[in-house]
């Protein structure tokens, strides 16, 4: 328990005691006791995610806000940034979907091999696999830098077909 927290129990305990009485003081007593193991069981959560690398210090400096904000920010804080990125999630796995599937593909060019590599990145992305997605991404840029030196050398072909331009064959 933090000191702050400790010194505002040990002051409570006496004020109980003294204000309300031994029944009531014992059954404040036990609620507080049950309020004190359960913050203390939210602090080692905390510190499991930490040492999990899941969160790092800044989350612990955001909970205790509350202490000075009130005993529900934390958790209106937490609810939206819940929602909003679980909403940022589903936006960006729809756009990159449909650019992938769509724009950059090529599939309807006939680059079956981009449009493979982007099919397995959108398989990645709607599995929310963060390193599988990074490992796609750059299949993808090997993929498109093969075939855009391909196209390349297509193009300079092609060129010189329609420019006449038979020097040098």
């Amino acid at each position: 328990m933090h000191r702050s927290s400790l010194r505002f129990s040990l002051s409570l305990n006496f004020s109980l005691l003294f204000f309300c009485g031994a029944s009531f003081f014992s059954s404040a007593m036990a609620g507080l006791a049950a309020l004190e193991a359960l913050t203390e069981k939210l602090y080692d959560f905390i510190q499991s995610m930490e040492d999990d690398g899941i969160v790092d210090h800044h989350f612990k400096d955001c909970y205790n806000l509350k202490d000075a904000n009130g005993p529900f920010l934390f958790i209106e804080l937490l609810t939206t940034y819940i929602s909003d990125s679980e909403t940022t999630l589903e936006e960006i796995t729809i756009e990159l979907h449909n650019y992938l599937a769509y724009a950059f593909s090529g599939a309807g060019l006939g680059a079956c091999r981009v449009a493979t590599s982007c099919g397995e990145f959108r398989q990645a992305a709607i599995a929310r696999n963060k390193d599988d997605c990074l490992l796609r991404l750059e299949v993808i840029k090997g993929d498109f830098s093969i075939l855009h030196n391909k196209l390349e050398a297509f193009l300079e072909l092609e060129r010189r077909i329609v420019t006449n331009d038979y020097q040098g064959c």
